[in-house]
């Protein structure tokens, strides 16, 4: 008797049924996953990973029209209250800037124990030496904190590039 060969196309439903895959996920599942890694939950919130449950979604004013708003309040993609990313549309990863209300975490755990202090126009900020946030600049803001790049730093607020260049 013989037997037909699987289809490649069951054999990776049958890979996700048996949760080959789940490692794949952006969410972890607290135990040295990524929900253990604060730095590439911002990256991922940042970048749209999740996007599909936020509350909001709009266009903003900007210089050239391409600068949208995501919010989150019910269900954060942060530990915190709520997140709200603004960044542009056309180069997402790129140039962003995300408030994060009421944190649940440590400016620490986020900048890293070797982040470099820096003075910006809007008070006293955190600029991390390498990994993935070395082109970010954290600052504190009255209810949590504020992160930009360095892309949203020369489209939308030059004044905070000199921070950039000092933590460097």
């Amino acid at each position: 008797m013989k037997f037909a060969r699987p289809a490649p196309a069951l054999l990776t439903l049958a890979a996700l049924l048996a949760g080959g895959l789940v490692g794949c996920r952006p969410e972890g599942n607290g135990e040295g996953g990524l929900a253990d890694d604060l730095p590439a939950q911002i990256l991922f919130t940042a970048n749209g990973t999740y996007d599909a449950r936020a509350d909001r979604r709009e266009r903003t004013p900007g210089r050239d029209g391409s600068l949208r708003r995501i919010t989150w309040t019910t269900r954060p993609p942060l530990p915190a209250r709520a997140v709200i990313v603004r960044f542009d549309g056309n180069v997402r990863s790129l140039s962003w800037e995300m408030r994060v209300d009421g944190p649940t975490f440590e400016l620490s755990a986020l900048a890293g124990e070797d982040a470099a202090s820096v003075t910006t126009p809007q008070g006293e900020g955190l600029r991390p030496r390498g990994g993935r946030l070395a082109d970010v600049l954290i600052l504190r803001t009255p209810g949590g904190l504020r992160l930009l790049t360095r892309g949203y730093a020369v489209r939308e607020e030059p004044a905070l590039l000199a921070a950039f260049r000092r933590g460097e």
